[in-house]
């Protein structure tokens, strides 16, 4: 009676496993999916810079991108503008971008840009940059808010929150290892 037992409470956790393996693969192929239609979606996109240009996103498509959602009224992401820039720096010569999407006028944005000597491209997104924030995993609309995209279009790591730049290295890494 023992051993019928075990045979049906292994057979019940092995049912479940199966089960929650199946449920696991498909709500994995929906985020797949889902991400796949917010990438498209953000390429789609031309936004103005700080200088009133538009730029194409689709132009860092192809190549590991770091899309980082912030407002210059945001005092986290004030903070890491400038460990932006530096990663930017440190890494573009593999092919990486780092671009800013401002949630703030196009005043405000290039106020800061001047200040702070950004050259990072800051896009000006304004208050509709959070519904593609939230395209992109940000269902809190929590500022700052970073997304790494592989070259291949897929997103591979999503950040609410300030980012810390040894924690982007080690993304950036993963993707486009620096020379020495």
């Amino acid at each position: 009676m023992a051993g019928r037992r075990a045979v049906i409470v292994v057979g019940a956790v092995a049912a479940a496993a199966a089960a929650a393996g199946i449920g696991a693969s498909v709500w994995h192929a929906n985020v797949g999916a889902r991400d796949a239609a917010a990438t498209q979606a953000l390429f789609s996109l031309a936004l103005p810079d700080a200088a009133g240009a538009t730029q194409p996103l689709a132009q860092w498509r192809g190549r590991p991108l770091v899309v980082n959602f912030w407002a210059p009224w945001c005092a986290p992401c004030v903070e890491e503008m400038p460990d932006l820039q530096r990663i930017r720096d440190d890494y573009r010569a593999t092919g990486v971008e780092v671009i800013g999407v401002g949630i703030d006028t196009a005043a405000r944005i290039r106020a800061f840009r001047d200040q702070h000597a950004i050259t990072l491209p800051l896009l000006v997104a304004g208050a509709e940059g959070s519904s593609v924030g939230d395209q992109l995993g940000n269902k809190a609309g929590v500022l700052p808010y970073t997304v790494l995209i592989g070259a291949d279009s897929r997103i591979l790591e999503r950040k609410i929150g300030r980012i810390r730049p040894e924690e982007l290295r080690a993304w950036l890494d993963k993707v486009a290892p620096r020379a020495g």
